[in-house]
């Protein structure tokens, strides 16, 4: 996580990719990037309740992300062979 102050190396605001789910049981992985959020004293990256509600999180990465493909998707554009 990139610091906005150079405080001996602490860690005020990052940057982040979430990899979620529509809940209760979303079908289809979705992503999003968000930035200048809270980091906890012990380097936890907050993320806003706004955020979370209605969502299954997977996945926190470090930075913004590019997602190329994921789980389901080459199953669904390929055609049947038979």
């Amino acid at each position: 996580m990139k610091s906005e102050s150079a405080d001996a190396g602490q860690v005020s605001s990052a940057t982040v990719t979430v990899l979620f789910y529509e809940a209760p049981a979303g079908l289809e992985m979705y992503n999003a990037v968000l930035t200048d959020l809270d980091v906890s004293k012990t380097g936890r990256v907050m993320i806003p309740e706004s955020f979370r509600r209605g969502k299954s999180i997977i996945a926190v990465l470090e930075g913004e992300c590019t997602i190329l493909n994921s789980l389901g998707e080459r199953v669904y554009s390929q055609r049947t062979v038979g």
